[in-house]
């Protein structure tokens, strides 16, 4: 994977529970996020009791390879 052209991307909580139709009840459950990128979503989730686990091909890299 080259990091040519590539912008780094996130959504926070918000967005995530709009798109998704995300309840209280889903947040009981364990999520897991597949290329979500740079998301606040992940972090928000967690602060509010959230098994979440996310992946993403970028992850591969470190701050400064993104950079």
């Amino acid at each position: 994977m080259k990091l040519e052209k590539v912008v780094p991307w996130g959504r926070n909580l918000l967005e995530y529970q709009r798109m998704f139709l995300l309840s209280d009840d889903d947040f009981q459950q364990s999520i897991l996020g597949c290329g979500d990128g740079p998301a606040s979503f992940n972090v928000e989730a967690r602060q509010k009791g959230a098994n979440v686990t996310s992946v993403d091909p970028i992850y591969q890299f470190n701050a400064e390879q993104i950079r």
